[in-house]
């Protein structure tokens, strides 16, 4: 049904908001058999008999299809532009997740309170919360959608027809129920990051309840307008906060002393760097909140997001926070959280939440990894379908890179061994992952230095002749800003181009225990994955042996970002807290001399003080 709508309205270029309106009104209106004669807003809307639109109306109607309000709600979700999601992160919320969040924030309201309950949606979109809070306290106390309309929901959105569509929502649900009225809304147009200005409509604020799905935007979206609003926000205070962070200050502000706020918002906050000062803020206060993790799981068609349910009551200080993971997203009724108690978290390094015990032990054994060992990026050319390549054959002098069919000779004394350590976990054998990158640069003095033109002409014509033939695509890197590189076959950025001799490779992300591979040819470079590098080979002899165990792949599974078909994240961010034991020269020559995996675990385990 929802396609047979989206591919109607592409057919017919159908962009205006008013028309589209109209159409969604109309046609909702008329496969419920309903009637609108009082409601001057649902009046305005309802498209007259003829046009296009209603030749497609009756169509719809004639196979007998069913509208309902929730179709409704996720066709006006699915029809804000491309432009404005990015800017103001909005997003569908699913039904069962908007009932979960409400059933909780509503426990324990008798009906007393419910009939005078004040609940907003502070980013509230269409307003499909705002339509199921009302529909929750017309059903628990009999009043009418007009009261309730006017007494019990508040709604603030950045976005006028978001306001607008609200309105329609709220129209089409009281005329659903026999209510063919002209309501009075609380509903505001207005950046809801205006809350600190002085000019503030103190009518939105002091609620019992807010509920919602905070905007999903990460920094490099926002206006600089937008970033000036969020250092008015405490928890704005670290890194480069996301637009859903504010959100979290902003609610609880809103919320009288006995408030409730239940969210389904970003996952990050836990671990990232520009969560910090939202983590203080959360701890300082000892606000009771309740946690439901998602991990990897997907809540939202067609957006790869990284979601938790937070619950927050303001009534009481509590000396713990209430965590669970549901890694498939059953909601089961019966959720069972782990207290954490705030004295043992760490705001700065972050929430290890998840198997929080055994995490714990394991990042306060010895000294983090980012300290015992440096790890490096592979190269960046930002265009490796270019410079990366396997010849096709090779003589004295060349190797012969195909592409598009026709075959280019390459200086071999401008090319380097590279390969790519995210191919580790199908093959150790690193001879069978080598490819040839085209190196641009002469090693003076611990710096790499791109030749110039006139070294390229000289010395590497033919290579030269090849990026010739890409130049346009080179030109492309960077958004076409490219102006700023020292030659325009440079690669894109000058990370990881002088390499240690020793290295150990391993993957980016994985799915399985690490197979990880030491190399020590000082010229052989990487691309995608990562390494740690180290004059001293025996460390990463010993790193190799904790990093390939069990023990270290839990870790990652608990606490690495997930991806889809269990594939976790090893990244920098992912792994830096992992603990290396401080051990003896004898205790390491133990180590190494161990070559049963099972006695490697075991030895690992005494040492790691793990619960399990």
């Amino acid at each position: 049904m929802i396609r047979q709508f989206l591919n109607f309205l592409k057919g017919k270029k159908f962009t205006d908001v008013d028309k589209v309106n109209a159409l969604f009104v109309t046609t909702f209106v008329k496969c419920n058999g309903l009637s609108v004669k009082h409601n001057k807003l649902l009046l305005k809307y309802l498209l007259a008999e003829e046009g296009v639109s209603i030749d497609f109306l009756k169509q719809f109607v004639k196979n007998k299809s069913v509208l309902t309000l929730e179709d409704l709600t996720r066709l006006f979700e699915f029809v804000v532009s491309p432009a404005d999601r990015i800017v103001t992160g909005a997003i569908y919320t699913p039904k069962h997740i908007r009932d979960t969040i409400l059933n909780k924030c509503f426990s324990n309201k008798n009906r007393n309170l419910l009939r005078t309950i004040r609940v907003a949606d502070i980013s509230c979109g269409c307003g499909g919360f705002l339509m199921d809070v009302a529909s929750y306290i017309h059903r628990e106390t009999e009043k009418s959608y007009f009261d309730i309309f006017k007494d019990n929901i508040f709604g603030i959105d950045i976005q006028l027809y978001a306001i607008e569509r609200t309105k329609i929502l709220l129209s089409l649900l009281a005329l659903s129920n026999g209510e063919d009225e002209n309501f009075e809304f609380n509903l505001m147009c207005r950046d809801t990051l205006d809350f600190a200005c002085n000019d503030w409509d103190i009518r939105y604020s002091g609620f019992d309840m807010i509920v919602g799905n905070p905007p999903y935007v990460c920094s490099r979206n926002l206006s600089e307008e937008t970033h000036k609003k969020l250092k008015k926000y405490e928890v704005c205070g670290t890194g480069h906060p996301d637009l859903y962070i504010p959100f979290f200050q902003i609610a609880i502000e809103m919320l009288n002393k006995n408030g409730r706020l239940g969210y389904i918002t970003m996952n990050t906050f836990l671990r990232s760097v520009n969560g910090r000062a939202v983590r203080s803020f959360f701890s300082e206060n000892r606000f009771s909140i309740s946690i439901v993790d998602f991990r990897g799981y997907q809540i939202f068609e067609s957006k790869n997001t990284y979601t938790c349910l937070f619950y927050l009551d303001k009534r009481h200080r509590a000396e713990a926070l209430n965590y669970t993971v549901d890694e498939q997203g059953e909601l089961s009724g019966d959720i069972r959280y782990n207290a954490i108690p705030y004295d043992t978290l760490d705001n700065e390094k972050g929430w290890p939440l998840n198997d929080f015990g055994n995490t714990t032990a394991i990042e306060t054994t010895g000294i983090q990894i980012k300290d015992y060992c440096p790890s490096r990026h592979g190269i960046a050319t930002l265009n490796n379908d270019t410079f990366i390549f396997s010849p096709v054959t090779v003589d004295e002098m060349y190797f012969y890179l195909e592409l598009n069919g026709k075959m280019y000779p390459i200086e071999k004394r401008i090319c380097r061994d590279i390969i790519n350590p995210n191919k580790l976990n199908s093959t150790e054998n690193i001879d069978l992952l080598k490819e040839k990158v085209i190196f641009p640069y002469r090693i003076e003095k611990g710096r790499a230095i791109v030749f110039n033109p006139e070294e390229m002409s000289c010395h590497y014509p033919k290579a030269l002749s090849y990026l010739l033939s890409r130049k346009n695509l080179l030109l492309k890197r960077d958004k076409g800003n490219t102006s700023k590189y020292p030659q325009w076959y440079a690669f894109g950025r000058t990370q990881s181009l002088i390499m240690p001799r020793y290295k150990l490779f391993f993957p980016k992300f994985a799915n399985k225990s690490l197979r990880c591979v030491i190399c020590d040819d000082p010229k052989l470079m990487l691309y995608n994955g990562l390494a740690f590098v180290n004059s001293d080979k025996r460390k990463l002899m010993i790193l190799k042996r904790i990093i390939e165990s069990k023990l270290f792949w839990r870790y990652i599974q608990k606490n690495a970002k997930p991806y889809a078909s269990g594939y976790y994240s090893l990244s920098g961010v992912d792994i830096k807290h992992f603990g290396i034991p401080i051990l003896s020269p004898e205790e390491e020559n133990e180590l190494l001399a161990i070559n049963d995996k099972t006695i490697i675990e075991s030895w690992l385990k005494d040492h790691y003080k793990t619960i399990e």
